[in-house]
């Protein structure tokens, strides 16, 4: 489920293969989505959607096995898999069409949960472990290049493993800190030791 608090699209699916887009402040729904062959992340795919039109804009198909985790990077206008593979895929919309420009594994277990900010992502993994995400260039005021954005963001660091499944990431841009939140109830707290 994810809510836009600027738009009030609410986008919300289930086990049966039906994503559903919602319009809180009219109180009524847009859009049912259909396209998914199985419950939305066993079909190992990733659909891109016209929230106006309600159509299947792309499928991104590239994962060894169920997606787990989507994210939206608004300030690439990029998006981010994860899934039980352990494998990070960062697409960008080009003239083309959508296409995959960077693949990370680091983790050995399914990814949980990607949090994108403006200069920051994180990622929460299954294997008790999480690693942020930054693009150095964009903060030091020196990125020029007009290519791809996505495949600008490089890994910062993996904090020491914790003693549970790591299911949340989140960032609090203003006070330069992140979030992560474990199977066993513990929240983590991260200060940014460099400018976000």
């Amino acid at each position: 489920m994810e809510y836009d608090d600027s738009t009030g699209i609410l986008a919300a699916a289930g086990r049966d293969a039906v994503a559903n887009i919602w319009d809180i402040r009219a109180g009524r729904q847009l859009h049912k989505l259909l396209g998914h062959t199985k419950w939305i992340r066993d079909d190992w795919t990733a659909r891109v959607w016209s929230v106006s039109r309600g159509t299947c804009d792309a499928v991104l198909a590239c994962h060894a096995g169920p997606l787990l985790f989507v994210e939206y990077s608004a300030s690439d206008k990029g998006i981010i898999t994860g899934s039980t593979d352990g494998l990070l895929r960062f697409w960008e919309n080009k003239e083309e069409g959508i296409k995959c420009v960077k693949n990370v594994t680091i983790h050995s277990a399914a990814i949980l949960s990607i949090n994108a900010g403006e200069h920051w992502l994180g990622v929460g993994a299954a294997d008790n472990s999480m690693s942020l995400f930054h693009r150095p260039q964009e903060r030091l005021g020196s990125f020029t290049n007009t290519g791809s954005k996505m495949s600008g963001w490089q890994l910062y660091r993996t904090p020491q493993k914790t003693s549970a499944v790591v299911r949340c990431v989140v960032s609090d841009l203003e006070r330069k800190r992140i979030c992560s939140g474990g199977r066993n109830g513990l929240l983590r707290l991260w200060e940014a030791t460099i400018n976000i």
